[in-house]
């Protein structure tokens, strides 16, 4: 975490440096009177957080500083949770989806300090040291990955976040979707419709945010009743591709093909292959970007019906 600002006299020559986030205690350790840290607050640009917490640094807290603060104040057991432990674990938006930092306590009241909510919980949860090397947060205590993905998502306005938020975690192999399933269980439904239909989208087979978005897209208009991730097989019964969509009747299927697994010759002869052999089997294959589906949203649908109703009309389906 390094040494903060300038330092007072007292602390110099200490082989330790102070925390940005200074506890009464730690300063007692390094050998800092409460008249040391009160010049230090007038003279050096030191700044009380909370009762017996200092920021050791000029400027405004950071979220990293506020977390912990929350840490400090929730008491035992107490660890961070949402956004911030998202992030830790490598997922997550950029931008958080709360302006304050969420820390979990076991006991306690629910506070405010300034960036950060300390939130009493009779929900259990599991706890463990997040990385050494965060240049941050440093064996913070964090909740388990389904809980700090549930505690975001009920923080969250927006659906395509939460969704993004789930399919990462699942894909990455962070946690699995029955865990995220009980943890949603466990959560209050004010807040949680995000996550009720991340999940759902989850167990209805979309394997990815791009496959989701397509299939929201669709349904919204009226395409023909379809399946998602499907197997085929060839009559010899080997498996020859799971395709994105399939509508069966039609023998029709639509892939949502990212440019990500396409940079290399090998994966674009894979695709091409994969796409000669489906329609030597009798399937019309259509391809499509994931950004055709976020840019023309609703005029792709209809660009979609307007191709499932051609291959009708072509087996004579109507």
């Amino acid at each position: 975490m390094g040494v903060s600002a300038p330092v007072p006299a007292a602390a110099r020559g200490s082989r330790l440096e102070l925390p940005r986030v200074l506890t009464a205690r730690e300063a007692r350790e390094f050998g800092l009177s409460r008249g040391t840290v009160a010049h230090a607050i007038d003279r050096l640009g030191w700044q009380r957080l909370a009762r017996g917490l200092v920021l050791t640094a000029p400027g405004a807290p950071t979220r990293a500083d506020w977390a912990q603060v929350g840490i400090a104040m929730g008491g035992p057991g107490a660890a961070l949770s949402g956004w911030d432990a998202a992030r830790i674990i490598g997922l997550g938006a950029p931008a958080p989806s709360s302006p304050r930092v969420l820390v979990l306590a076991r006991t306690g009241d629910h506070r405010v300090i300034g960036g950060v909510r300390i939130r009493p919980t009779r929900r259990p949860y599991g706890t463990r040291l997040g990385s050494a090397d965060h240049p941050e947060l440093a064996f913070v205590p964090v909740v388990s990955v389904p809980r700090a993905i549930a505690d975001t998502a009920l923080d969250c306005r927006s659906f395509t976040a939460v969704r993004g938020l789930v399919t990462a975690a699942i894909q990455r192999r962070r946690c699995t979707p029955q865990q995220l399933a009980a943890e949603l269980e466990r959560c209050p439904r004010n807040g949680s419709a995000h996550l009720r239909r991340a999940l759902a989208d989850v167990f209805a087979n979309a394997h990815s945010v791009a496959e989701a978005e397509a299939i929201d897209v669709l349904r919204r208009s009226g395409a023909r009743p379809f399946e998602a991730n499907v197997p085929i097989f060839d009559g010899a019964g080997q498996h020859i591709a799971t395709v994105d969509l399939l509508w069966r009747e039609l023998r029709a299927v639509l892939e949502i093909d990212s440019r990500e697994f396409h940079f290399g010759e090998a994966e674009w002869q894979h695709t091409m292959r994969r796409h000669n052999q489906l329609t030597a089997l009798g399937y019309a294959v259509s391809h499509y970007p994931p950004s055709a589906v976020r840019r023309r949203g609703q005029a792709w649908g209809a660009e979609v019906n307007r191709w499932l109703d051609a291959r009708a009309g072509e087996l004579g389906l109507g």
